[in-house]
C-alpha cells in the first residue's frame, strides 16, 4: 500500500502518517511503515511520491508534462527573446543544450524559493529573471509544483499529514525538498528523523564494523563471515553464484540492493538455481520499437539513407509487412536507391501478390489501396535538407506516423514497449510544435528525440516474482533493520558528485533575498550517508558483489568500499569466485555452496569433410546453377553446397553493397542504356551520354554514394565512368562490333542434370556475324581477372560462350571499366590485352563440366570437402583439371568449417 495515489491510505486526511525517503520512489525496504502484519495509511514515499500525494490531498495539479516538452517550450522563448544574454553564443550554436541545462538552472532556482520579479545585480541572474519572466506558459516541472504546494500551505490551517517519518536527516535533504517538508512542520505535521542504531549483535564481525562506522571505540578484530566482499571478473559467474546463494537461504527478510536498478544478469542466476527473479531492468533507449521513430526520421534526410531504410525494412514487426519489406530489402540489395528498374518491379511484384492475396473478396480488395499508399509512406518519404530543415508539417506526419502504428501494435500485442513508442512520438510531436519553428534541422530533431527517450525503457519481460526477500533499486531504500543484506553490482557510481552552477558573488546575492543556494556537499554527504545507513541495518550478515574485468581496481571499486577499507581488512572476508571453478565447495557469508565439476570438452576444430544431411540429394537435383555457383563450386564444395543448395545467405542489412560495388553496379546500368542494339556510339558521345546519366542513375542505384563518407567515391565515378563508356566504345569500333544486346537473359540445360542460367552484360557480332560476348568489370586490380584468362579459369566468359553459342564460334573476354582495358586470348583476332591461355574457351567449359559431374557425385555419395581447410589436399579427386583460388578470409561460412575462430 505503498503508492501515493491509493484512494485507501487518503481517507483519512490529517491522520495520514507517511514514511519519506529521497530514494524510496523506485521501492523500499520495508515498504511500508506499519508493522509485520501490514497498514493503512502509512505508506512509504520518495520526492515525487510525497509531491503527488500533497496535490491530491490539496486538490491542485493536472496532467503533467515530459521534460522533453518543457526544454523544447524553453527554447522557443530563449530564441524569441531580444537582445544579448550570457547565453546568446550558446543558443546559436547548440539551442537544444542550451535550453536544457538553462531550464535545469531555473528550476534549481525555483526550488530555492528564487523570485523572477526582483532586481537582481548579478548578470546571470538577472538574465535568468528575464527569461524566466517570459516563459509564462512554461509547463510546470517538480520544483514549480512544490512551489504551487507551498502556496497552498498559505491558504490552509490543517495538515494534510499526520506524522512524517524521515529516512534521510533533514539538513541532507536538497532545498526544495527541505522547503516542503519545513512547510509542513509549520502546519502542524509531526517530524521524525528515523534513528540509526547498529542492527547486528557487537559481538560479530558485522556488528564490530557498524559500531566503527558511527564512531565507537571499541577494538576491530576477527572476521566471521558476517561481511564479506566477492568479486569476479565474470559477471555472469558472480550472478550464478550469487543465485545458488540466495537458494540456500531458509531465513526470509533479505534486501537485495540492486545497484543502478538492474537485476537482468541476476534474474539468470536466480531462476537457474529456482529462484525468485528480482524483476528490476536498466532503462534502454534501444530496445525494440523504441527506435522506430529515430529510423524514421533517418530515412526522410537528404542525402537518402538506404541503410536505415533497410533497417525499418528488417525490423521486427515493420510498418512495411514482411510479405512487402521482402522485395524491397530485395531491391534495395541490388540497387540501393528510389526509383530505378528495381524499385519499380519490387512494387509492381507487391502490388500483384496483394491482389492475389485478395482474391476476389471485394473489401479485400479495396483495402489494397490504401495498404499500399501506408506502406509507401514509410518506404519513400520525401527527403529534407538535414541543414535547412524539415518541415514542420512533415515532421508531425511522421510523428503521427509511428504514434498510429505503435498504438495498434499495443492494440494487438499489449507489448509496453509498444506503449512507450506511441507515447514517445507523442511526446516528441508536441515538443516540436513547442519550438515554434518552421523548419527543424536534423541535429536539433535528434536532440529532441534523444531527449524523449531520455533513459529509454526497462525490459518489459523483466518481472518481479513473489519473494521472501525484497529488491530495491538504491541502498538508500533499506530504512529499517533487515535480516541480512546482498548489494549487487557493488561498483564505482558517480552518485553525489553533481556540481552546483552558482559563482561566490550569485550565492551571496541568493543568500541576501533568502533563498540560499544548497552547500556544494549536500548532494554527497546525502549520497554517503544513504550507502552507510544500509550497512548499518542489517542484522545478520552483508554480502557486497562486485563483477567485471576491472572490479578490482581502485577506481572502479565503489566509494563505500574506500571509506570502510581501513575496518573491512580487519573484519571483512573476501572471496574471489573464480575459486569456484576449481574447488567442490565454497563457504560465502555462512551458506556453503556445493560445486560439481563438468568434464571438460574441446572445442570444434576445423574439417575439410562434411556428410550430407539427409534430403540434400533431392534438392540438388532442383538446382538451377549460374556462372557465380559454378565458380564458387570449383572453389570450394562446402560453400557451394551452403550457399546455393541450402541458401543460407548473410542478413539483409550486411547486404547493401559496399562503394567499389556501387561504382560496378552504377558502370553496368549506365551501360546498358549508352550501348543499346546498332552501331556502338563514338566515344565523345558515348561520354557525354555517361555524364548526363550518371546523377539520376545515383539516386537509383546507388544511392550511399551522396553521404559525405563517400565523397572521394563519388568524385572518382564522375571522373572515371564517362572515360571508361568512352573506352568500352572505342573498344567495339576497334573491333569492327556491333552491339546485339545488353544483359542478355540466357539459359540452357548440360549434361543430364546441368540445368543453367544467367545474364550477359553485352553480346556484339563481328563482321561474320560470330558472337563476341563481353564481360563488364568493375575492379581495383585487373590481376585476378589477367590470371583467370592466362590459367584457363575464365568460367564465367566459358560458361556464358556455351551458353550463348552453343557449338558455334565465338569469341570472348573481360572489358575492365576501370582500367579501360579489353583482355581477352591471343589469337582470337581481337583488338586489346592479349593473353596466353593455357586453354580456348570451349576448353575451359569442357573441363567446368567434368569437374561438375565430379563434384556431384561426391556430394550425392554424402561427402563435400571444404577445400581451404589443411590436410584437404590428400582427399581431392585426382582426376581434378579445373579448380580456383580459396578466400577463406572473404568467405560467410568460415566460421562454420572452423576455418576461423567464432570471433
Amino acid at each position: 500500500m505503498n503508492y501515493p495515489s491509493d484512494p485507501d491510505i487518503l481517507i483519512r486526511g490529517g491522520a495520514m502518517n507517511i514514511v519519506f525517503g529521497l530514494w524510496a520512489d523506485g521501492g523500499a525496504s520495508p515498504d511500508h511503515g506499519g508493522g509485520a502484519g501490514g497498514s493503512m495509511g502509512q505508506p512509504v514515499v520518495g520526492p515525487a511520491g510525497l509531491v503527488d500525494l500533497l496535490e491530491v490531498s490539496l486538490g491542485i495539479g493536472g496532467p503533467r508534462k515530459p521534460q522533453v516538452v518543457r526544454i523544447a517550450s524553453f527554447q522557443s522563448t530563449l530564441e524569441g527573446l531580444e537582445g544579448e544574454f550570457f547565453w546568446s553564443g550558446s543558443l546559436g550554436m547548440d539551442p537544444w543544450s542550451t535550453a536544457r541545462t538553462l531550464l535545469a538552472w531555473r528550476d534549481e532556482l525555483i526550488g530555492l524559493g528564487w523570485r523572477q520579479d526582483l532586481p537582481w545585480h548579478e548578470p546571470r541572474l538577472a538574465d535568468l529573471a528575464v527569461a524566466c519572466r517570459a516563459a509564462s506558459q512554461l509547463p510546470p516541472g517538480l520544483s514549480d509544483r512544490i512551489a504551487a504546494v507551498l502556496k497552498e500551505f498559505e491558504e490552509t490551517n490543517a495538515p494534510p499529514i499526520e506524522r512524517i517519518r524521515l529516512i534521510d536527516s533533514i539538513d541532507l535533504h536538497p532545498s526544495p525538498i527541505r522547503r516542503l517538508v519545513v512547510g509542513l512542520r509549520d502546519l502542524g505535521s509531526a517530524l521524525e528523523t528515523i534513528e540509526i542504531r547498529p542492527a547486528a549483535p557487537p559481538e560479530t564481525s558485522l556488528g564490530k564494523l557498524q559500531r566503527w562506522m558511527l564512531g565507537a571505540p571499541e577494538a576491530l578484530e576477527g572476521s566471521d563471515g558476517t561481511v564479506t566482499v566477492v568479486s569476479s571478473v565474470s559477471e555472469p559467474l558472480a550472478a550464478e553464484i550469487v543465485g545458488q546463494w540466495f537458494a540456500g537461504q531458509t531465513a526470509g527478510g533479505i534486501a537485495l540492493v540492486a545497484q543502478d536498478g538492474d537485476t537482468d544478469l541476476l534474474d539468470h542466476g536466480l531462476s537457474g538455481f529456482g529462484q525468485p527473479r528480482a524483476g528490476r531492468s536498466r532503462s534502454s533507449i534501444h530496445r525494440g520499437s523504441l527506435q522506430l521513430l529515430l529510423l524514421a526520421f533517418k530515412s526522410a534526410w537528404a542525402p537518402f539513407d538506404p541503410h536505415a531504410l533497410m533497417e525499418l525494412l528488417v525490423f521486427p514487426n515493420s510498418p512495411v509487412a514482411p510479405r512487402a519489406a521482402w522485395h524491397l530489402a530485395s531491391a534495395l540489395e541490388k540497387a540501393p536507391g528510389r526509383g530505378g528498374p528495381e524499385w519499380e518491379q519490387a512494387w509492381a511484384r507487391i502490388t500483384e501478390k496483394e491482389r492475389e492475396r485478395a482474391g476476389n473478396d471485394a473489401d479485400e480488395l479495396a483495402a489494397v489501396g490504401p495498404r499500399l499508399a501506408r506502406w509507401r509512406e514509410w518506404a519513400e518519404q520525401e527527403t529534407a535538407n538535414p541543414i535547412v530543415g524539415m518541415p514542420l508539417e512533415q515532421s508531425l506526419q511522421i510523428c503521427d506516423r509511428v504514434t498510429t502504428w505503435a498504438a495498434r501494435r499495443y492494440a494487438v500485442t499489449s507489448d509496453l514497449l509498444y506503449a512507450a513508442t506511441s507515447t514517445l512520438a507523442g511526446e516528441v510531436r508536441t515538443a516540436i510544435a513547442a519550438i515554434g519553428r518552421d523548419r527543424l534541422p536534423r541535429l536539433l530533431v535528434e536532440r529532441v528525440i534523444d531527449q524523449a527517450l531520455d533513459l529509454g525503457q526497462s525490459n518489459p519481460s523483466s518481472r518481479a516474482e513473489a519473494a521472501s526477500w525484497r529488491s530495491v533499486p538504491h541502498p538508500g531504500s533499506v530504512w529499517a533493520p533487515t535480516t541480512s543484506v546482498v548489494w549487487w553490482n557493488f561498483g564505482t557510481t558517480r552518485e553525489g558528485t553533481a556540481r552546483s552552477p552558482w559563482s561566490d558573488g550569485e550565492r551571496r546575492e541568493l543568500a541576501a533575498a533568502d533563498c540560499p543556494a544548497d552547500e556544494v556537499t549536500v548532494c554527497a554527504r546525502a549520497a554517503s550517508a544513504a550507502w552507510e545507513r544500509v550497512i548499518l541495518n542489517a542484522r545478520g550478515k552483508v554480502l557486497l558483489v562486485a563483477g567485471g574485468l576491472d572490479c578490482e581496481a581502485d577506481d572502479s571499486l565503489h566509494p563505500l568500499a574506500h571509506r570502510l577499507k581501513p575496518a573491512l581488512d580487519v573484519v571483512g572476508t573476501r572471496i574471489g569466485l573464480e575459486a569456484a571453478l576449481s574447488t567442490p565447495a565454497l563457504t560465502i557469508a555462512g551458506t556453503t555452496i556445493e560445486r560439481q565439476a563438468i568434464a571438460p570438452r574441446s572445442l570444434p576444430t576445423a574439417r575439410f569433410s562434411w556428410e550430407t544431411p539427409a534430403g540434400f540429394s533431392p534438392r540438388l537435383a532442383q538446382i538451377t546453377e549460374s556462372a557465380t555457383s559454378l565458380e564458387n563450386l570449383l572453389s570450394c564444395q562446402l560453400m557451394w553446397a551452403l550457399r546455393h543448395v541450402a541458401r543460407l545467405r548473410p542478413g539483409r542489412v550486411r547486404s547493401i553493397p559496399d562503394a567499389n560495388q556501387l561504382l560496378g553496379n552504377l558502370a553496368h546500368a549506365i551501360a546498358r542504356e549508352v550501348f543499346t542494339p546498332g552501331t556502338p556510339p563514338e566515344p565523345d558521345m558515348a561520354a557525354q551520354s555517361a555524364t548526363d546519366l550518371l546523377e539520376g542513375r545515383i539516386d537509383q542505384l546507388a544511392a550511399p554514394l551522396r553521404h559525405p563518407e563517400f565523397a572521394e567515391e563519388l568524385n572518382f565515378a564522375r571522373r572515371r565512368l564517362p572515360g571508361a563508356m568512352a573506352s568500352l566504345a572505342r573498344c567495339l569500333s576497334d573491333n569492327h562490333l556491333t552491339v546485339e544486346s545488353t544483359e542478355q537473359q540466357v539459359s540452357g540445360t548440360f549434361e543430364p542434370l546441368l540445368a543453367l542460367r544467367g545474364a550477359i552484360d553485352l553480346v556484339a557480332r563481328d563482321r561474320s556475324g560470330n558472337a563476341v560476348i563481353i564481360d563488364l568489370k568493375w575492379t581495383r586490380s585487373e590481376k585476378a581477372r589477367m590470371e583467370e584468362l592466362s590459367k584457363g579459369r575464365a568460367v564465367q566468359l566459358a560458361t556464358y560462350g556455351a551458353l550463348f553459342s552453343g557449338e558455334q564460334p565465338y569469341r570472348a573476354g573481360y572489358f575492365l571499366l576501370n582500367q579501360r582495358q579489353f583482355a581477352t586470348l591471343e589469337g582470337s583476332g581481337l583488338v586489346g590485352r592479349l593473353i596466353d591461355g593455357d586453354r580456348s574457351f570451349p576448353d575451359t567449359w569442357a573441363a567446368i563440366v567434368a569437374a561438375w559431374s565430379i563434384w556431384r557425385t561426391s556430394a550425392e555419395a554424402g561427402q563435400i570437402l571444404a577445400t581451404g581447410i589443411e590436410g584437404v589436399g590428400d582427399h581431392l579427386p585426382p582426376e581434378l583439371t579445373i579448380d580456383r583460388d580459396v578466400h577463406c578470409e572473404r568467405c560467410d561460412y568460415s566460421t562454420l568449417c572452423r576455418v576461423r575462430g567464432l570471433a
